[in-house]
């Protein structure tokens, strides 16, 4: 049983990246390292997680862009493979290598935003500019709404904007409407409890596997250094692989002699101390052909 507890915490994690959470929030996460890295902050203030009173309920909107240049409301959608579907069609198709998904259109969540914003802080809907992000898609098999783009195009867009709809003082009292009149709601908190669940996941896959597949994982290392090891001192191995014993080590540093004519052999350390063996033993060191023949 040992051996599949990986399994369990490995189709949790699966499970759990393949949320629809997960997947709006990598799309969340897109885009606001976006609109924070490529907006000039002295002309854009960039609010996210935004959620206001609606008709008695409440509306979340992604992402806010308040500038002199309108209010860009943005919505984020993560949407992999092939995607069609029209700007007035109540669902879109998502095409991928499982099959089709269908899934809300995000251009009527982004326009009940826009509404909602409008009437909120009780200004004309002119001064709004709706945009959906689409994450992770690969394409649009049909015409893509005029709203409706890529991340890498969402700065462009909104630079387009070039005639100032709102005064200074305008622009100022929107935010400060907004953020007196946003519901916290605890959306960093819930952050990090993602973010706990997907390191404690992570950490029992790395457990599990561990338990699973450690001795094989120490074999496979022990050949890997052994291997490592022949190489770089082959004179420490025998001829079949196997590492030679501290006895026969010892003695391969030994320089022996031994007098065909005369029959005597002697044995040396190698800082010239002499060893005493008897001559068969001492004979055989010298005549292996590792050492020194006389």
């Amino acid at each position: 049983m040992i051996h599949a507890f990986w399994i369990i915490p490995l189709v949790l994690l699966i499970t759990f990246l393949a949320s629809p959470r997960f997947r709006g929030d990598i799309a969340e996460t897109r885009v606001r390292r976006i609109l924070a890295g490529k907006l000039e902050k002295n002309r854009y203030t960039i609010l996210n997680n935004v959620t206001l009173p609606s008709g008695g309920g409440t509306v979340h909107i992604d992402h806010l862009v308040v500038s002199r240049l309108g209010v860009f409301v943005i919505e984020s959608q993560y949407a992999r493979g092939w995607v069609s579907g029209g700007e007035f069609q109540e669902r879109w198709k998502q095409k991928k290598a499982g099959g089709t998904v269908l899934f809300d259109n995000p251009a009527h969540r982004n326009a009940l935003q826009v509404q909602a914003l409008s009437g909120f802080l009780n200004a004309p809907s002119s001064v709004f500019h709706p945009i959906v992000v689409l994450v992770g898609q690969k394409g649009f098999k049909t015409p893509m709404p005029g709203h409706v783009i890529p991340p890498e195009k969402l700065t462009d867009v909104i630079r387009r904007k070039a005639q100032p709809l709102l005064e200074a003082d305008q622009a100022d009292r929107i935010l400060m409407s907004i953020d007196s009149g946003r519901i916290r709601t605890g959306s960093w908190g819930q952050a990090v409890k993602l973010n706990i669940v997907r390191a404690v996941l992570f950490t029992l896959l790395v457990a599990g596997l561990f338990f699973a597949f450690r001795e094989p994982v120490t074999e496979l290392l022990h050949s890997m250094q052994e291997g490592t090891q022949r190489a770089t001192a082959p004179e420490q191995y025998r001829a079949d692989g196997t590492p030679k014993s501290e006895q026969e080590l010892w003695e391969d540093s030994l320089i022996c002699a031994y007098s065909v004519d005369t029959g005597r052999c002697a044995c040396y350390e190698p800082d010239g101390s002499p060893v005493k063996l008897d001559t068969a033993k001492c004979r055989s060191l010298a005549e292996r052909g590792s050492i020194l023949k006389q």
